[in-house]
C-alpha cells in the first residue's frame, strides 16, 4: 500500500539514495549536503514547517516534493512563502499520485505564497493554471546577452548559446537561425569591453565572499515600486548567493566606489563548467546597480569578463532587471538571443490578498539552491 506522509529526519538517508534516479547527475552526499542548506542552514526555516513529503510503499520511498521556505515582503510585512524543489515520482507510480503529494505541498500552514520554478512545458503550465498559479516570463524583456570569452573554443560557445542546453523545436527554428547570424556577426565584429583600469576610476569591483547590511539597503531603493518581493536581509542573501551545496558554484561581484569604498552595485553569476572541471560559461543570476549607473554596470561586466579569462571561460551570458540596463547590455553586447524563464506564484487560500488583486509581484530571477 502506497501511502503520503511529511519527510522526517530519519527518511534523509534513503532519501539521498532515492533522489539520483531522477537526477542522474547527483550523488547520496551531494543531496545530504543540499538538505542541510534547504533546512538546518535555512535563516526562514523553523521546526513547525515541513521539510517535503514523500510517497511510501512498505520501506521504500518512491516520490518526493521538497518545501523550502524563504522569507518574503508581503506589504511590508516579513512573510514565509515556500518553494517546491526536487519533486519526483518514480515512473511506476506516477500519475494520481504526482498529484496528491503536490496537494500536500499546497494544503500546508504557515505560508502566504506558493512558489513554483518552472520551464517552456506546457504540460506543467496547465497543471499549474488548474492550481491558480500566477505565470512570471523572466527576464521581462525576455532577452539575454552574451560575450565571447574566448574565441578559440568556439565550439562550446556555439552548444551553449545557440542550444541553451536543450535541441530547439521546430516552431523556434527562426530564432535558431538569427542565433547562428549573431553568433557568426559577434566572432568577427564583437566589441571590446573597457577593462582598463586607473586611480582616477571612480568604481572598483572585486569578487565578493559575503553580504552585509550595504547589500541590503542597496535593494531598498530597487523594491519601493514592489507589493511583493524576496527579502534581501543579509542571513536570506548569503543563503542564497554562497551555497556550497549546488550542482554549479555560484560567484558574487561587487562594485564600490573608490572615494569612499561605499557599495554601488554588485551581480552575482552561476559558474557552469565543461564535461572537464574548466569553467564553460557564467550565467547572470541575480542583479543590483544603484540609480541603474552605467558606470557600475561597465565596471562590474569588465570585472566578470576578465574573471572569465582569468579562469579559462568561454562565454558570459546576462540579462537585463530594467530598461537602463536593458540600454546598456544592448549598446555593450553584440550577442543576444530570446529566452524564457518561468516563475510561478500562487497566494494561500487562507490569505485575503486574492490573486490579481495583490500589486505588484516583484519574482526574483534566482531561486532557492536546487
Amino acid at each position: 500500500m502506497i501511502k503520503i506522509r511529511e519527510l522526517e529526519d530519519t527518511d534523509l538517508n534513503s532519501l539521498s539514495e532515492f533522489l539520483p534516479n531522477g537526477f542522474p547527475n547527483t550523488t547520496k552526499k551531494f543531496w545530504l549536503h543540499l538538505f542541510d542548506w534547504w533546512w538546518p542552514l535555512n535563516p526562514a526555516y523553523s521546526r513547525q514547517l515541513p521539510k517535503g513529503w514523500v510517497l511510501i510503499k512498505g520501506e521504500s520511498i518512491l516520490g518526493f516534493i521538497g518545501n523550502i521556505p524563504v522569507k518574503y515582503r508581503f506589504h511590508g510585512e516579513l512573510q514565509i512563502a515556500a518553494a517546491s524543489n526536487s519533486w519526483y515520482v518514480d515512473p511506476s507510480v506516477r500519475g494520481i499520485f504526482s498529484f496528491m503529494i503536490f496537494n500536500e505541498f499546497l494544503k500546508q500552514k504557515f505560508t502566504s505564497l506558493f512558489l513554483f520554478k518552472g520551464e517552456d512545458n506546457k504540460h506543467i503550465m496547465n497543471i499549474l493554471s488548474k492550481y491558480k498559479f500566477e505565470e512570471h516570463i523572466l527576464p521581462k524583456s525576455q532577452k539575454e546577452y552574451a560575450y565571447i570569452i574566448d574565441k578559440k573554443n568556439m565550439f562550446y560557445v556555439f552548444k551553449t548559446f545557440l542550444l541553451n542546453y536543450r535541441m530547439p523545436k521546430l516552431s523556434h527554428s527562426l530564432e535558431f537561425i538569427k542565433r547562428i547570424w549573431f553568433l557568426l556577426f559577434a566572432f568577427l565584429y564583437q566589441k571590446p569591453v573597457n577593462q582598463s583600469a586607473s586611480h582616477d576610476d571612480p568604481f572598483s569591483s572585486s569578487v565578493c565572499t559575503s553580504c552585509d547590511a550595504s547589500f541590503s539597503k542597496l535593494w531598498e531603493s530597487n523594491q519601493k515600486n514592489c507589493n511583493i518581493a524576496l527579502s534581501r536581509d543579509p542571513e536570506t542573501l548569503n543563503w542564497l548567493y554562497f551555497s556550497p551545496a549546488r550542482l554549479h558554484q555560484r560567484v558574487v561581484f561587487q562594485c564600490h566606489r573608490s572615494r569612499d569604498k561605499t557599495l554601488a552595485g554588485y551581480m552575482v553569476f552561476e559558474l557552469i563548467p565543461k564535461k572537464t572541471s574548466e569553467l564553460g560559461s557564467m550565467h547572470l543570476m541575480d542583479i543590483c546597480i544603484e540609480n541603474n549607473d552605467p558606470l557600475v554596470l561597465a565596471s562590474l561586466t569588465s570585472f566578470a569578463i576578465k574573471f572569465g579569462k582569468q579562469n579559462q571561460g568561454s562565454l558570459l551570458v546576462v540579462w537585463a532587471d530594467n530598461n537602463e540596463t536593458e540600454t546598456y547590455f544592448r549598446h555593450t553586447f553584440t550577442l543576444n538571443r530570446t529566452v524564457n524563464y518561468y516563475r510561478y506564484i500562487r497566494f494561500s487560500s487562507g490569505d485575503k490578498i486574492k490573486s490579481g488583486t495583490h500589486g505588484t509581484v516583484c519574482m526574483p530571477f534566482i531561486y532557492p539552491p536546487q
